[in-house]
């Protein structure tokens, strides 16, 4: 290399090579890994020239050490080997950072069992919850903390009761719909269920017994705990599956005491939004966190009323950036606990799609949505009582929904696959089978094996995959006729011909019968103990869908949809504010078929 001066070469410099690691705070050191930036090439001039010898040897060891550079990654030569054997990190279901457990009773609950995230994704510390508070509105005290006595004047109170018949995923993505208002309008999120004598469940939850809702008495010495009643203290509705978070309720009471659960019952129903285009607001009276009187006032919303105020009301202000950056958006993001960096990168973001993942991860990292202990603890026993489920290793995990979608949002996508596949009779209608068969779901695993500059490559054993359905007989019964190994690993052939092999498995087989899936249904399924059983089945294949390496599913379910909210994850450089991408990262997913990118998470 040469610097010029006047148009012509002026004093010549030449390459030295420094082995030392103190040079690792040099300019874009640090990018590279500790073995790397001990060898770190340097231009220093010199005023004359070098034997021929030391500049040919000092550019032989230039060039090593930038192919050093290059070529190593963590697991060894990198580049040196072909594309498909480019190692990443895969993940397994149990977090590879220790978890503290939290004691319950006289036990311990493991994290890992407690929430669709890993525990070290969740994050909320004191600078979180002090910019939560900032971002609510409240006053800081001369003497230290906050003026709580106003956090409660503002709240949106859900009735979630009128959604009790859906389905896991339909009540879950209300219930994070419902805290998207609460948190974009700035207000307490409070639940309210009904009373005993006006809830239709037995035990008051649609999510069953466990040994928690009954009241015992010890009869006599050494015999088991004789059942006397039901335990009314434990919490009731959608309350006995998740913990509402103190920060998302800011820890109100239900608002103005002279009303009783029928009378805000009457309140949602007047909430019509084809009647009343903006969601009415109630004003009365209502104690603080202090026990002083105060005006409150109250949104009431059901989940119906949420879905439908969500569409035709909040979600336009929600994409609104007519301002940019925006200031309401900037603030929200506080309150879902973004940091200060974070809420102004979300405030200047404009296409909708990045504005609502960037919503997902948010509240995937704030621990919205962690499970009761109780639940806890016996997901923790299903998921570890599964049949060649290892939980510390890499798996993959695929969702098979059909059951009543196949009636109605699934219909075209049937059809358009058999089209696809040639087998569609377009006069009659007939089509080999009325849903898409399971060989396409693996299939999707053919992506990065299919590309042009990938060699066929042997692996080392059969991929684990986890597989989550409602229709597990029938899904068994293709697995059973998929091409097999001697070893007994379904076996894939790629379009290139290259071979991959699986070891499929599946939840425990009491809880995989075809009628056993939904967690609600018809009367027979009033039983509560068995409602639970179902529940608790439920909760572990979402858990080992959500934490799976690779996720192959579809967003037309609200299982997929719920799925897709808990695998995204906020990039937190502060390079992005700068125009750094990507603003997020995903969990590896593969859409087996329909739309790719589902839109507001909970919708």
């Amino acid at each position: 290399a040469s610097k010029w001066k006047d148009g012509r070469p002026h004093r010549p410099t030449y390459w030295t090579i420094l082995s030392s690691p103190t040079h690792a705070h040099l300019p874009c050191t640090h990018m590279l890994s500790p073995p790397q930036s001990s060898m770190v090439a340097v231009l220093i001039s010199a005023k004359r020239p070098r034997p021929r010898w030391i500049r040919y040897a000092a550019v032989g060891l230039s060039l090593c050490a930038v192919s050093y550079t290059v070529l190593w990654d963590d697991d060894g030569i990198g580049l040196l080997r072909p594309p498909s054997r480019l190692r990443r990190r895969r993940l397994a279901y149990l977090d590879d950072r220790p978890t503290k457990p939290l004691p319950y009773g006289r036990s311990m609950v493991d994290q890992n069992f407690q929430s669709l995230v890993r525990p070290s994704d969740i994050e909320y510390d004191t600078k979180s919850d002090i910019l939560r508070k900032q971002s609510h509105g409240l006053v800081l005290r001369e003497g230290g903390g906050y003026d709580a006595s106003s956090a409660c004047d503002d709240v949106l109170l859900f009735l979630p009761h009128s959604f009790a018949h859906n389905g896991h995923g339909s009540q879950l993505n209300n219930y994070l719909l419902a805290a998207m208002i609460a948190t974009f309008t700035n207000r307490a999120m409070v639940v309210l269920e009904p009373p005993p004598s006006l809830n239709v469940f037995k035990s008051n939850s649609q999510f069953g017994c466990p040994l928690e809702a009954w009241k015992t008495k010890v009869i006599r010495s050494g015999a088991p705990p004789k059942r006397v009643g039901w335990n009314f203290d434990i919490p009731m509705g959608i309350s006995r599956l998740i913990k509402h978070p103190a920060w998302l309720s800011r820890q109100c009471p239900v608002p103005c005491e002279e009303f009783d659960y029928e009378r805000w019952e009457e309140m949602r129903l007047a909430n019509n939004a084809t009647k009343v285009p903006i969601p009415q607001e109630i004003r009365c009276q209502s104690k603080s966190k202090d026990g002083e009187g105060r005006s409150a006032n109250v949104i009431v919303m059901g989940g119906q009323q949420v879905r439908d105020y969500f569409r035709s009301h909040y979600m336009p202000r929600m994409l609104d950036r007519s301002h940019s950056p925006s200031l309401p958006a900037a603030d929200w993001a506080l309150r879902l606990g973004a940091r200060p960096h974070e809420a102004r990168v979300f405030s200047t973001l404009t296409d909708k799609y990045q504005i609502w993942d960037y919503t997902s991860a948010l509240l995937s990292r704030s621990g919205i949505m962690r499970f009761q202990p109780w639940i806890a603890r016996d997901v923790e026993e299903y998921i570890r009582n599964i049949p060649d489920l290892p939980l510390d290793v890499p798996y993959d995990g695929i969702h098979v929904r059909r059951g009543d979608k196949l009636e109605s949002d699934a219909r075209v996508h049937v059809r358009k696959y058999w089209q696809y596949m040639g087998q569609y009779d377009e006069e009659t209608g007939r089509m080999p089978t009325n849903y898409i068969p399971f060989a396409h779901y693996i299939s999707q695993f053919d992506v990065a094996e299919d590309r042009e500059d990938v060699e066929c490559q042997e692996k080392e054993g059969a991929r684990l995959v986890y597989v989550a359905t409602d229709d597990p007989v029938e899904v068994q019964k293709e697995v059973a006729n998929l091409p097999k190994d001697p070893e007994g690993n379904t076996v894939l052939v790629t379009k290139k011909g290259c071979q991959m092999k699986f070891h499929f498995v599946f939840g425990h087989e009491e809880a995989s019968a075809e009628d056993s899936f939904h967690l609600d249904g018809d009367v027979s399924k009033g039983d509560c103990e068995e409602r639970y059983a179902r529940n608790i089945a439920g909760i572990a294949d979402l858990l080992i869908l959500a934490k799976a390496d690779i996720f192959v599913g579809e967003f037309n379910s609200n299982w997929g949809r719920l799925v897709r909210t808990f695998r995204l994850r906020v990039n937190d450089s502060t390079k992005v504010e700068n125009g750094a991408r990507p603003v997020l990262t995903r969990g590896e997913m593969r859409v087996a078929w329909g739309q790719l990118r589902p839109g507001p998470p909970g919708w």
